[in-house]
């Protein structure tokens, strides 16, 4: 899948926040002051939606469509499920796997790198809402039942960037319908409250070649109206 660098992908954009989101971090003991739940930060206390988080559910929305077509997919996470401990031949894949990569005997890396998404402005607050926990034995509200979840506002924008390197177009058709798939569900903790709702908008796609990095060609840049154009000649509608 990678002996050559056929053509490189890059697609950019913002995911935008419809409604709050919350991606988890974890809480230290010591941080009394924090809300139970605290969306994660970088080094300087900025949010920013992980790269393993998009590409985890960009490759579950995936492996949902494909099955509804009618397609043979492996079953990930579990390692001695997947295409990797099932098949020698990378050829014989699933389309997800092909897409998204493959652990086990077999181990092959991801066609698609999600990068980190950050904030394009200043994130002025975050917000928090509070819950009620129920105990799952009994329904009733749990003994330490009041908690809080902190979440990124709606109306936040974040950079988008996924580099894809020697999609076919069948591929390109899957990770496009996979990401239309995530606006219309979630990212996120919390989404059955209404939280994770986002709004994912390509604004550039920039197809590069060997011959690119050799200086022996220019790049190609889609945007605007182009953009259109190229997507529906790719299927990605």
């Amino acid at each position: 899948m990678f002996e050559k660098l056929e053509k490189r992908l890059i697609l950019k954009g913002t995911i935008e926040t419809v409604t709050p989101l919350h991606i988890g971090s974890g809480k230290s003991e010591l941080d009394i002051e924090e809300a139970d739940m605290p969306v994660i930060k970088d080094d300087q206390d900025k949010p920013y939606i992980p790269g393993s988080s998009l590409k985890g559910k960009a490759r579950f929305e995936a492996e949902r469509i494909l099955r509804k077509e009618g397609y043979s997919v492996c079953n990930p996470p579990d390692v001695k499920s997947m295409c990797g401990s099932l098949v020698s031949d990378p050829s014989k894949f699933c389309l997800a796997c092909r897409i998204f990569g493959t652990a086990g005997r077999v181990s092959v890396a991801s066609k698609v790198k999600f990068r980190d998404a950050y904030p394009v402005g200043k994130v002025e607050q975050l917000i928090q809402r509070s819950g009620i926990a129920i105990d799952r034995q009994t329904g009733a509200v749990s003994s330490r039942a009041l908690y809080s979840v902190e979440a990124v506002p709606a109306g936040v924008a974040f950079s988008f960037e996924v580099v894809a390197e020697n999609l076919t177009d069948d591929e390109l058709r899957i990770l496009c319908a996979a990401l239309r798939s995530v606006e219309h569900s979630a990212i996120g903790g919390a989404s059955s409250r209404g939280f994770g709702k986002v709004k994912i908008n390509i604004d550039t796609a920039v197809e590069r070649s060997a011959k690119y990095y050799l200086g022996k060609e220019n790049e190609k840049v889609y945007s605007g109206e182009d953009l259109k154009k190229w997507f529906a000649e790719k299927g990605c509608v």
